[in-house]
């Protein structure tokens, strides 16, 4: 290779690590932008928490006082927010467990269903994907009454013990991601735990199931996040067990409702962030490994 060459390689190659370099800062920018446009909602809503209402609406975005500050807003959270006579604590305790077995109960249906479509085959087994699909399209208002006439009927309407029932469908948004998995898992650790004796229950369980844990971490995660946030299904057939989003949004539609609560409004939502912040924190690092995780292993 001649002098000239040479140069021209290594000119080539600090031109390519500069371009690299470029393009690397400006997605740096960008979601630096895109990180603060989310935090910036939070952090707005805890300074307003922290106002009188009269400096609210003076000037949302200044930053109030050291000596001015209502700590008492939040403590006027546990106290002005109520639902059927359901305190703060009551509503928090609801949302912990409702929201906990809604999302064990769905994810589990979810797993079995998407394993036995995507590693076995059987008669209707098309079939029964394209209904799956065929259902996650259909509106969810399209069948709201039909589903409220039904779990009226058979008393599963503000029934602790029964309304686990209507979360065990198995057909939803963690099927479709949990089915595409499934079918990306090579079929060879399959047959080579049958070859050595292993049952179709440990083949499941202890085969496939630990692959798929950074799909399933992550469903649980999406799922407990949406569900916590839901104040729909408590309105609709829990209402004798009130929720902390549901408290919360009949506390800020009550015809009672007045501006002097707007902060203490600010304050209740993110006292109810809380347990969602508390659980990415201690399982993010957990996501993270599962995802970088391989199949393959030496």
């Amino acid at each position: 290779m001649s002098k000239t060459t040479t140069i021209k390689s290594l000119k080539k190659k600090k031109h390519e690590r500069a371009s690299e370099s470029v393009f690397l800062w400006v997605f740096f920018v960008i979601f630096c932008i895109y990180g603060l446009s989310l935090f910036f909602p939070v952090g707005w809503a805890f300074i307003n928490s922290l106002k009188t209402s009269d400096a609210f609406y003076e000037n949302s975005f200044a930053f109030p006082q050291f000596a001015a500050m209502q700590w008492k807003n939040y403590k006027n959270a546990f106290t002005d927010i109520t639902f059927n006579s359901t305190n703060f604590i009551g509503m928090t305790f609801n949302s912990l467990w409702m929201t906990s077995l809604c999302v064990l109960v769905n994810v589990a249906c979810s797993t079995l269903t998407a394993y036995a479509l995507a590693k076995y085959r059987f008669p209707c087994r098309g079939l029964i994907y394209s209904i799956a699909i065929i259902v996650q399209v259909i509106p969810i208002i399209g069948t709201g009454g039909a589903r409220y006439k039904f779990m009226y009927n058979i008393g599963m309407i503000n029934n602790p013990l029964t309304i686990w029932v209507s979360w065990a469908g198995g057909f939803d948004f963690a099927f479709i991601v949990l089915f595409g998995y499934f079918k990306s898992i090579s079929g060879f650790y399959a047959e080579a735990a049958s070859i050595d004796g292993a049952s179709e229950w440990t083949v499941m369980t202890r085969v496939m199931l630990p692959q798929a844990l950074p799909a399933i971490g992550s469903l649980l995660i999406i799922n407990f996040i949406s569900t916590w946030n839901d104040y729909t299904m408590p309105l609709i057939y829990m209402r004798n067990y009130p929720t902390l989003a549901l408290g919360i949004y009949s506390f800020r539609t009550s015809s009672t409702f007045s501006s002097n609560a707007t902060p203490t409004y600010f304050a209740a939502i993110l006292l109810s962030m809380l347990p969602v912040l508390i659980l990415f924190c201690f399982t993010q690092k957990q996501i993270m490994t599962n995802v970088t995780a391989g199949g393959l292993k030496g």
